[in-house]
């Protein structure tokens, strides 16, 4: 009986982790949208209380060409304010937004595949992605496949 019960328990311990491990992990693998991208620290809330937005700010000097982290549909491109393009693309549940672009080369129900052309930015311009599943906010770092040749500034 005793080993019964140990046995039990050293494979619920063995399997837990597993278990955890395969919840948290989400099956979304995103390219750079930059090529040789460093990050920034993102724009800091005007409201103090208000939680931080879950995004990464790139620049790239090198490549001014924003590529589609992954296969998707374009739902949105609308010019902001300041002159500069957002466009938002879809894959299954998941948002992208991308804000900051200089010069935008895809429209509205546009079909893109990963590492093709979005649009542009200049050299040195800041480039902002957002990511969302449904409605949740997600941190796009976390999903990113360009971790090696992300540095802080």
């Amino acid at each position: 009986m005793k080993t019964m019960v140990k046995a039990c328990l050293l494979g619920l311990f063995i399997s837990l982790p597993v278990m955890l491990f395969a919840q948290q992990k989400d099956s979304v693998w995103l390219q750079c949208p930059l090529t040789d991208a460093m990050v920034v620290p993102p724009p800091k809330n005007v409201i103090h209380y208000d939680e931080p937005d879950l995004c990464i700010v790139l620049v790239s000097k090198p490549d001014t060409t924003v590529k589609a982290c992954i296969t998707g549909k374009v739902t949105n491109v609308e010019q902001t304010d300041d002159g500069k393009w957002d466009v938002v693309f879809y894959y299954k549940d998941y948002y992208f937004w991308y804000s900051g672009l200089s010069k935008v080369i895809v429209r509205r129900n546009d079909v893109i595949k990963v590492g093709q052309a979005v649009g542009y930015i200049g050299r040195g311009d800041k480039m902002e992605m957002l990511l969302y599943k449904f409605e949740t906010q997600l941190d796009p770092v976390r999903f990113l496949d360009c971790k090696t040749i992300l540095t802080k500034e």
